[in-house]
């Protein structure tokens, strides 16, 4: 009898674990259409600008882009809103119901390609402004710093529950051959 019973709770353990709906994560707006400002402080830190001259060049390109965004979150901020509110409302419902996540991703490529079109262009104008006066070394470090800073607004991945962390380091040293020796 035991081991019928044990046999039952393994099984619907199982089953609990299969059939998870995946979390939804909560929808921003303004991170989907790039809207984001740099911070003046810490960027002549990052890129390692020593002279005043190009330190206040680089702060006066910033506030000009940092002006420019603010401009386009103002003025989209009541689309951005909506959009947002719409999306968090419906929730899992987008997972079951596919004409309403078709109609959902048109309403996001409608409102956010276009904001997101134009924060690139101001963006490509500010890295042709950098690139005029930064040496080498200090665009390649502020392309580096610009990319981190996009890759935060991309949003995290619902971690599984019941799946185990697998070490990649161990996956490659398997792959390599010989033992793990690289020569």
């Amino acid at each position: 009898m035991k081991k019928i019973f044990l046999l039952f709770v393994l099984i619907q353990s199982g089953f609990a674990f299969s059939q998870q709906e995946p979390e939804f994560v909560k929808y921003n707006a303004k991170n989907a259409a790039n809207i984001f400002y740099y911070n003046l402080s810490e960027i002549p830190k990052k890129i390692k600008v020593k002279k005043e001259v190009t330190k206040n060049k680089t702060l006066a390109n910033l506030r000009k882009y940092n002006d420019k965004i603010k401009n386009i979150a103002f003025l989209n901020s009541p689309k951005l809103q909506e959009l947002e509110l719409t999306i968090n409302s419906l929730g899992k419902q987008l997972y079951s119901n596919r004409d309403l996540a078709e109609k959902i991703s048109k309403k996001i490529e409608t409102t956010i390609l276009p904001i997101r079109d134009s924060i690139d262009v101001y963006e490509k104008t500010l890295n042709e402004n950098l690139k005029s006066f930064l040496s080498k070394r200090q665009f390649k470090k502020w392309l580096k710093y610009q990319k981190a800073e996009k890759r935060k607004l991309l949003p995290e991945r619902p971690k599984s529950k019941n799946r185990a962390p697998t070490n990649r380091n161990r996956m490659r040293r398997n792959r390599q051959g010989l033992g793990g020796r690289r020569f």
